[in-house]
């Protein structure tokens, strides 16, 4: 493996194979490789390649420099990172992502130049800056730090560079998208975000070092705080912004209480004026005004009531979104991101002024109100982004400016509170990339949430994130369709079994739980209760402090994909936690072979429902393997492996 780049400075296009370096060994461990090349414009301008390699989880962080000592700006429009590697067989694997269908998996034998990206100005949205390139004697995963517009280009090096290696091949990822360009002035230079690369023999190698290497060096999210991990409440799906008030709030956070969670979330539906012929999506940017209609008391009543019943307050808000009837539209023009004199429906964060008011909703929320929990949506594609003169960038680097702007916004804000939790959502899960998961602890999945789907977002999302940030509900009671055409999932006639299957695919992660409270049945709020218990118990040790093990591939939407699949979790002390799931259409058994165990040590392996056990060495469990049977469809198995 070879790091590489292609960039284009002024309408040139470079593309270099990095075979020389510098070496610099780190305080911390970490091996930085830096490969210069200076001769582009005479040696004025400069582009050097950085590749930090952290020891223990195997993993490079990858970033491109240009440094312009010209007399003159320098125009660039493209800047990719990534590898190249000999070999006769590549097999590109990546996913498709779009609203309800992210994590949806593709692959590509690349024979001449493949590419794929986003032009949506969402990162997830129409796929995820993520790839696997398969050789056949190693694989490489990588992923883009990046939440806006981006491209990943597969292509035969020969075919593009006057050599005789004919089997050497080039992955490169960076946020080319045909519109962007930043002009570097004389004396500056620019830094592209970070491609995350894992190199390892195997799929499950190469992803298990990238959960790894985000954990120890990205995440944000702050242990102590989630010590233990917590269950959240939402009031979104079954209430919408339609059938939410103060009241139908408190009632279900006191339930929530009793059960066990430690937050309690008011989705949309409490800012802007009563409007029948407004919804919530036209009023965002108002956030000054609350529904006195719905919320008579108003918010710091609503928050100190939830506190005084011993749950913390979270509000939802879609901090950079402007809607079409919004006030803000005409109070603050000057914070709008435009194109062509258009407005584009959000605040431009790359202007201090739009990040100063942005700061300023966020204390009222936070300050004022007393929320514990924020949740950051964005529910529109910014396209190609701001290209307005007067804001602080140029008009060819807006969407860039933007991004760069909302993480600044982003670490401000957990540094001003570091006792509230941010989520990251986007009309689900379209902006759910490494670099806005390392300015987020939390990030929240996808808005279909039956149990089928969440199982195919949850095994994609552990290509490259760890289980600690990954937010979904519980299959909900939603108002709309989009979950199978079931609006109540959970009835007094469903199966027991089912209920467990349910509730165990979110406790993989943070569960959310977005239901009627009042109305579930008794026995269903008893055993969530039970189920919760169990997950506070276990959580910590295993998945905040643990990791994860994909055991089967990938389960599958419509029938499709892994029909049994099932996932570990390992702890410090080397001892597992496994969660089995039999979808519909699967076989009577699975066979899975564990991983990380202690090879010499005795294990006792405890089913929870069907509560038998035996004994097997560490050897024996990761050899042989584990059968798991006796599972209804649409059931699921917890087994310790103790």
């Amino acid at each position: 493996m070879k790091f590489s780049y292609v960039a284009t400075l002024n309408g040139t296009e470079i593309r270099q194979e990095c075979t020389y370096h510098t070496t610099e060994q780190l305080a911390d461990g970490t091996k930085c490789l830096r490969f210069p090349r200076g001769h582009y414009d005479g040696g004025r301008i400069s582009l050097e390649l950085t590749a930090k390699l952290d020891p223990e989880t195997g993993v490079s962080c990858c970033t491109l420099q240009v440094q312009n000592e010209s007399p003159q700006p320098v125009r660039l429009s493209r800047a990719d990172v990534g590898v190249s590697f000999d070999t006769e067989n590549f097999l590109l694997h990546y996913f498709h992502s779009d609203w309800g269908a992210e994590f949806t998996p593709r692959s590509q034998h690349i024979q001449r130049e493949f590419s794929f990206g986003c032009v949506s100005g969402r990162s997830c949205k129409g796929f995820t800056p993520y790839a696997e390139c398969d050789t056949g004697s190693g694989y490489y995963a990588m992923a883009l730090a990046w939440s806006g517009n981006w491209t990943c280009t597969a292509f035969p090096w020969a075919e593009s560079y006057c050599d005789n290696r004919p089997w050497t091949y080039c992955c490169v990822m960076g946020l080319t998208d045909g519109e962007f360009y930043h002009d570097i002035l004389p004396g500056k230079s620019f830094t592209t975000p970070a491609v995350y690369i894992a190199c390892a023999p195997d799929r499950e190698a190469a992803c298990l070092g990238l959960r790894r290497h985000y954990k120890k060096h990205l995440s944000p999210l702050s242990e102590e705080m989630f010590t233990p991990m917590p269950l959240e409440y939402n009031t979104w799906w079954p209430y919408e912004d339609k059938f939410i008030d103060e009241e139908v709030f408190q009632a279900n956070a006191e339930i929530a209480k009793n059960l066990g969670f430690r937050y309690a979330m008011l989705d949309a539906g409490w800012f802007g004026e009563e409007n029948e012929e407004n919804t919530w999506y036209e009023k965002r940017g108002d956030w000054d005004k609350v529904n006195t209609k719905r919320f008579p008391s108003g918010m710091k009543a609503l928050c100190d009531k939830a506190k005084a019943i011993g749950i913390a307050p979270g509000m939802w808000c879609e901090i950079e979104a402007v809607g079409r009837d919004a006030d803000l539209n005409r109070t603050h023009e000057e914070i709008i991101a435009k194109r062509q004199g258009r407005s584009l429906g959000y605040v431009c964060f790359g202007s201090k002024a739009g990040r100063d008011w942005a700061m300023g909703v966020v204390d009222r929320i936070l300050g004022e109100y007393g929320a514990k929990w924020i949740k950051f949506d964005f529910n529109l594609d910014p396209g190609f982004g701001c290209d307005r003169i007067d804001h602080d960038h140029g008009p060819g680097d807006g969407l860039y400016a933007h991004y760069q702007g909302y993480y600044q916004f982003l670490d401000q804000l957990r540094e001003k509170y570091p006792d509230v939790v941010i989520e990251n959502c986007s009309s689900g899960g379209l902006r759910n990339d490494i670099g806005m998961m390392s300015h987020c602890p939390v990030g929240f999945l996808a808005d279909p949430d039956h149990t089928e789907f969440h199982l195919q977002l949850y095994w994609g999302s552990l290509s490259f994130l760890h289980q600690s940030c990954l937010l979904h509900f519980t299959w909900s009671d939603v108002l709309q369709n989009h979950n199978l055409g079931i609006a109540c999932p959970i009835q007094e006639d469903t199966p027991h079994s089912k209920v467990d299957y349910i509730v165990r695919a979110a406790l993989m992660g943070i569960p959310g739980f977005s239901y009627k409270l009042p109305e579930l049945p008794s026995w269903v709020l008893e055993r969530i209760r039970e189920l919760g218990e169990f997950y506070t118990a276990r959580a910590s040790a295993f998945l905040l402090h643990g990791d994860a093990y994909r055991l089967t591939g990938q389960p599958l939407t419509c029938g499709q994909g892994e029909r049994f699949p099932v996932f570990e979790f390992t702890d410090q002390d080397r001892r597992g936690l496994v969660f089995a799931f039999r979808l519909t259409g699967a076989p009577q058994s699975q066979t899975v072979r564990l991983q990380a165990l202690e090879p010499q040590r005795t294990y006792t392996v405890a089913w929870q429902d069907a509560e038998t056990e035996y004994q097997a060495t560490g050897a024996q469990l990761m050899e042989q393997g584990l059968t798991i049977t006796g599972l209804p469809e649409e059931g699921s198995e917890i087994i310790t492996v103790f």
